[in-house]
């Protein structure tokens, strides 16, 4: 049986970070406008939610009260409330997803950059 630990929920948290970054980094590489690659931070946010499904499914954890992971801040409340865990998750997720929105393109890239080629 799988130990429902919070490690994936952090990270999923935490993923509309990652999703800019990698999105940032890919943009870089290939030359593709920041905005265009928009279906990374997508793919890496709904890919994360789906597999705590399919992990909270295995711990037999999983209700069908959560609904779709597709809306990842409604599914994190969800499964905050189901669990009893803390609603942070929910809201970290949230305020990442401003932040990402309201930061220059640029800025992105920039700190792609930074994190890919620093030494």
């Amino acid at each position: 049986m799988i130990n429902s630990k919070p490690n994936l929920i952090i990270i999923l948290a935490i993923a509309p970070l990652f999703g800019a970054i990698l999105q940032a980094i890919i943009s870089n590489f290939t030359g593709v406008d920041y905005g265009h690659l928009m279906i990374v931070f997508i793919i890496v946010n709904l890919g994360l939610a789906y597999y705590d499904e399919d992990r909270l499914k295995l711990t037999g954890e999983y209700s069908s009260t959560l609904g779709s992971p597709a809306l990842v801040p409604l599914y994190l409340y969800r499964r905050a409330k189901l669990l009893n865990h803390s609603y942070i998750y929910a809201i970290i997720w949230i305020i990442l997803c401003i932040g990402v929105v309201l930061t220059p393109h640029d800025m992105m890239k920039e700190l792609a950059w930074i994190i890919t080629f620093q030494q």
